[in-house]
């Protein structure tokens, strides 16, 4: 490490910025984005050349977007949108049919499942006028304010299929990137007059190869870091330029049920026992701020508290005492007869090293980890299927709900050995609740059971990392890690010295 700051120290010393006046054509200058993996490469283009009925600021906050306005009733169980007067990239005017057809759509299934079932309290969708939009709700949902503003929820034309966004996806310009999705601005945009960028370059790659071409000047920005990447960024990235966020997610230990020892609730209970997940948190990402999760939801969900099971006020050495014993009662011994069980995980050295350590507390309980590498999509073929003993996965909120986080353990969803009927009820329940607050006094029930029978183990809620050039403005670090290229913008007479 030292060695390594030494070498770095010529470099970041040489990134000076130099002032220069502004040229004309400076708005032309191309924005080079590096996305940490495929995923966040999808997620920046959809959201650059979507648009919705609500839209969300360089903060994340919901402001308007094809609707021009709202008003919620005093019941919480209506919602009316004013359309404002916006076309489709082919120049078709956004119509309240539209609307209607795409958010119909969206409660049928086609935008995924998830976000079917975060519509599951919207109860009927019309349009009373041409440019009027009604949402009937089952239960007060002011977070669907924030779902309307997702790429998933993004108004098409009803022939077509046309988007509305900010931007047009092209293709990749001479010398751009191999595999890079070339990004114009579309100029019949609602807010055309207010998107600064003409042009960027949207390219997938690794953490490592990222944070290097930023560090070279390569790139004026980087999104979507996580656990890979995550030390050498806050170690070489240039003064200023490393922006953290806690996004509203979890990392989570799944337990296959259906297999052996895992259907034994004394093993499960052991298991959630045993890992210190504050001490956790600390160890990886170097901060306090990255919490533990001890039940299934992570604590920035604003207006819901998560259970916390009784252990919790227990000292981890208490702990540790209480899943030994629950281990022997399962007929596992922590000298001749250690329990064995295999994790699935991609093939990332952040996974790896946070498992290493999550090894680390179980052994001293008699629990041995073996680790069992996959590339991304075999990991997501090995959840989806249940094809793993245990396995690592993150889960995300695009809106302050703690739905996502509960959804994949009803019994219809799991396949892993979940069911509980009683939790379920609650979860269905829910949706008919008067209030807000009686909604997620149900759902926190609801996540309560789950946890106590193992459905997953929380570990903790993940510090993200973006490198951000001092060339732009206009990002702003916000739990819902909402960088929409729109809010950007570029002044390339600010350049680092080579």
């Amino acid at each position: 490490m030292v060695l390594a700051r030494q070498m770095l120290l010529p470099a970041l010393l040489s990134l000076a910025l130099l002032p220069a006046c502004r040229g004309p054509d400076a708005a032309d200058v191309p924005l080079a984005v590096d996305a940490v993996g495929d995923r966040a490469a999808r997620a920046i283009v959809a959201d650059a050349v979507n648009a919705g009925l609500t839209s969300r600021d360089s903060a994340g906050l919901v402001i308007p977007g094809l609707a021009q306005s709202w008003r919620v009733s005093d019941d919480g169980l209506s919602i009316v949108f004013r359309l404002r007067d916006a076309q489709f990239v082919g120049g078709a005017k956004v119509s309240a049919a539209d609307v209607v057809d795409s958010l119909q759509r969206a409660r049928r299934g086609n935008a995924g499942a998830l976000t079917r079932d975060l519509l599951a309290g919207v109860t009927d969708v019309n349009a009373p006028l041409d440019n009027v939009i009604e949402l009937r709700l089952s239960t007060p949902q002011p977070e669907l304010l924030e779902l309307l503003a997702t790429p998933p929820l993004a108004i098409r034309a009803r022939r077509s299929r046309e988007t509305a966004g900010a931007f047009l996806a092209g293709a990749p310009a001479t010398g751009t990137e191999k595999g890079a999705v070339a990004l114009r601005a579309n100029p019949r945009y609602f807010a055309a007059d207010r998107v600064a960028l003409e042009s960027a370059s949207v390219h997938s790659t690794e953490a490592e190869a990222a944070i290097q071409r930023f560090n070279r000047g390569e790139t004026d920005l980087v999104l979507g870091g996580g656990l890979d990447g995550f030390g050498a960024a806050r170690a070489t990235a240039p003064r200023g330029t490393l922006q953290l966020e806690q996004p509203r997610a979890a990392l989570l230990l799944l337990l296959n049920q259906r297999q052996e020892p895992l259907s034994d609730p004394r093993v499960r209970r052991a298991l959630a026992l045993a890992i210190d997940r504050n001490a956790l948190g600390e160890a990886f990402f170097g901060s306090r701020s990255a919490t533990g999760v001890p039940a299934l939801s992570p604590s920035n969900i604003a207006g819901y508290a998560p259970p916390e099971p009784g252990w919790t006020a227990q000292p981890f050495v208490g702990r540790q005492e209480e899943a030994r014993k629950l281990l022997t009662e399962a007929g596992f011994d922590p000298v001749t007869n250690r329990l064995k069980l295999a994790v699935s995980i991609r093939q990332s050295p952040g996974e790896t090293r946070l498992m290493e350590l999550v090894a680390a507390d179980l052994a001293q309980v008699g629990v041995d980890l073996t680790l069992e590498r996959r590339d991304a999509d075999s990991q997501r073929r090995a959840i989806a299927t249940g094809s793993f003993q245990l396995a690592l996965t993150r889960r995300d909120t695009p809106v302050d709900s703690p739905l996502p986080f509960l959804w994949p353990n009803l019994c219809r969803r799991n396949n892993q050995g979940v069911c509980l009927p009683e939790a379920d009820k609650l979860y269905a329940e829910s949706w008919k609740a008067p209030t807000r607050g009686e909604r997620l006094t149900a759902l926190r029930e609801a996540e309560r059971l789950w946890a106590e029978n193992g459905a997953a183990i929380g570990l903790v809620q993940p510090m993200g990392w973006s490198l951000v050039s001092p060339r732009l403005t206009g990002f702003t670090a916000n739990p819902g890690g909402s960088h929409s290229l729109r809010h950007l913008s570029i002044d390339p007479t600010r350049r680092f010295l080579k």
